[in-house]
C-alpha cells in the first residue's frame, strides 16, 4: 500500500489498530531513508554515465541507449595496478537482452580489480568507442603508456584505432591469448593443437615460439596458417615488446 503523506499513514494505522486491539503498532523513522544518505555519502566521486537513444512522446520516457559506471574505490586503486587493462563483454540474460561491457586492470599480486562496467543494447564500434571513451575520461585520465587487451571484435578493433590511449606513442592494444586459443579451436576443433597455440602465445623466448609454431606445422599446416596470420606482436608474449 502507498500512502500519500505521514498523517495518511499514521491514520491507516490507528484504524488497522482498533479493528485489531490486541496489537501495538506505531510510526517511526524510515531506515530505509539512513541507508540512502549512507549510500550517497559513502559512493561519493563514483561515475554514472547515460546515453540515451531518444524520447518516447507516447510514453513520455527516455529510452536507455547505454549506461556506463565506474566506483569511485576502483578508480583510487586503478594508480596501484599496472599499466594493463583488459575488456570484455558477455549477455544479460533478461527479457531486454543486452550487453555488459567491463574493464578491469591487474595490481602487483596479481589480483583482479573491476574498474568500470557497462551496459549496452549492442556490441557494436559505436557502443564499445563510448565505452573506451569514458573508460579514458574518468578511469585512466592521461595515464601514458598503456596496453588494452581484448578480444577480436571487428568494432572493438575499429574503436581502439580511433582513441588515443591505446595507439602507438602513447600505449598499444593486444588480444586476449584465451580468444585466440578458443577461436582457434573452433576452427581446428583439436585440444592437441589449441594446447600448442597457448604454449606459443605465452612463451618469452622467440626459440620456444619458433620451435612450438613448428610442431603446429607437424601436425596441420592449416592450423599454422590460420595463425601465422594473425599479427604476432598481438598475441604472442616472444614479439610484443615486454607490454604484458
Amino acid at each position: 500500500m502507498l500512502f500519500k503523506t505521514k498523517e495518511e499513514l499514521m491514520e491507516a494505522v490507528q484504524d488497522h489498530s482498533i479493528r485489531h486491539a490486541r496489537r501495538e503498532y506505531y510510526v517511526t523513522e524510515s531506515s530505509r531513508t539512513k541507508w540512502k544518505v549512507l549510500c550517497k555519502h559513502s559512493t561519493e566521486g563514483t561515475i554514472v554515465e547515460w546515453k540515451h537513444k531518444g524520447f518516447q512522446a507516447s510514453t513520455g520516457k527516455y529510452v536507455m541507449g547505454y549506461v556506463f559506471w565506474a566506483f569511485k574505490p576502483c578508480i583510487d586503486g586503478f594508480q596501484f595496478c599496472r599499466n594493463i587493462i583488459s575488456v570484455d563483454d558477455t549477455h544479460l540474460y533478461t527479457k531486454y537482452k543486452y550487453k555488459l561491457l567491463i574493464a578491469a586492470a591487474m595490481d602487483g599480486n596479481q589480483q583482479v580489480l573491476p574498474l568500470a562496467f557497462a551496459v549496452v543494447d549492442e556490441e557494436t564500434y559505436p557502443s564499445w568507442k563510448w565505452f573506451l571513451q569514458q573508460l579514458s575520461r574518468h578511469v585512466i585520465r592521461g595515464r601514458r603508456g598503456m596496453c588494452l587487451i581484448s578480444d577480436r571484435h571487428g568494432g572493438l578493433i575499429k574503436a581502439v584505432r580511433e582513441g588515443p590511449d591505446f595507439v602507438s606513442p602513447h600505449g598499444v592494444h593486444r588480444y586476449c591469448l584465451c580468444h585466440v586459443c578458443s577461436n582457434f579451436n573452433s576452427t581446428m576443433k583439436n585440444v592437441v593443437l589449441k594446447d600448442l597455440c597457448w604454449q606459443a602465445g605465452s612463451k618469452y623466448q622467440l626459440r620456444k615460439f619458433n620451435r612450438i609454431m613448428e610442431e603446429i606445422k607437424k601436425h596441420d599446416v592449416k592450423a599454422f596458417a590460420y595463425l601465422d596470420q594473425i599479427n604476432k606482436e598481438k598475441w604472442t608474449a616472444s614479439h610484443d615488446g615486454g607490454w604484458h
